[in-house]
């Protein structure tokens, strides 16, 4: 074998030869496989639908329709590789509101394997003519579905977009709803904690809790981070002691403070000047 290698190693001529058979073997074995491929028939469908739990937007049979496309009374088993179209149906798949993406296979039993992921809303919005959709964690505007309501924040009140408008969010006010809405559901405390979102007529972001009778004046997006810190240091440090029902307002739109409005505060009378009586300077 030494012997041979080193004869193949100074013969240039019998080198370029050797690959050459080893280059028209292997041409050989792919083309036998994409026959043998060519000729399978789908003997059965595997489909995985990911995340399972808390999202139920579609199951098998939504995506067997989906793969089957216009022709309902297409049998999928007992297809041909040839007369399927693989890009086809992935491309179908994702264009389905509610999949974020899909990886469609044969493999060479015949199965054809379809891994599926559903998208995440994180938000729903009811909008200022009182239209509903939902918007994912990625942004993507999601339609309301006919039989599966997931549990995320609503945001409501002066929001002007709509599901229509674009396929991701569009307006500066949805992508600051979005972050908050994505902070909540990363963070337990605020996931627990933030009920309802609102936009009043300033383009305030209110936030409605669930424990305590009061509203939480947010402003904008604008350092998040930093507000959701500085309000939850009032919570423990404040209403833990005082009740958490003794402001009807929480604002944290001034930089580094909160202002708390007290409940049982009430405004001092204006100061009225004394009317003096016309003096007659006849």
């Amino acid at each position: 074998m030494r012997k041979l290698i080193e004869f193949l190693k100074y013969n240039k001529k019998w080198n370029i030869a050797l690959w050459v058979i080893i280059g028209v073997f292997l041409t050989g074995a792919l083309l036998a496989i994409n026959g043998k491929e060519n000729q399978l028939r789908v003997s059965g469908v595997d489909i995985s639908i990911e995340p399972r739990e808390l999202l139920s937007f579609l199951d098998s049979l939504k995506v067997i329709e989906i793969l089957k496309g216009e022709d309902v009374e297409r049998n999928l088993i007992g297809e041909s590789r040839e007369s399927i179209n693989i890009d086809e149906m992935e491309r179908s798949l994702e264009s389905y509101p509610f999949i974020e993406s899909a990886d469609v296979s044969l493999d060479l039993s015949g199965k054809l394997i379809v891994k599926v992921i559903q998208r995440s809303p994180v938000l729903r919005i009811i909008n200022s003519q009182l239209q509903s959709y939902y918007v994912a964690k990625s942004g993507y505007k999601m339609p309301m579905h006919i039989s599966f309501s997931p549990r995320v924040l609503i945001a409501s009140g002066n929001i002007a977009e709509t599901l229509t408008d674009s396929t991701g969010v569009q307006s500066q006010l949805l992508r600051d709803l979005l972050a908050i809405a994505n902070f909540c559901a990363e963070d337990a405390f605020w996931h627990s904690q933030i009920e309802q979102i609102y936009v009043d007529n300033y383009m305030d972001i209110l936030l409605i809790p669930k424990v305590g009778n009061h509203s939480i004046v947010f402003g904008s997006a604008e350092n998040l981070e930093g507000k959701f810190e500085r309000l939850k240091t009032f919570y423990l440090q404040g209403l833990n002691k005082i009740g958490w029902d003794a402001y009807s307002k929480i604002n944290l739109k001034y930089d580094s403070q909160i202002v708390a409005e007290r409940r049982d505060y009430v405004p001092p009378a204006p100061v009225v000047p004394p009317v003096s009586a016309p003096t007659n300077t006849n």
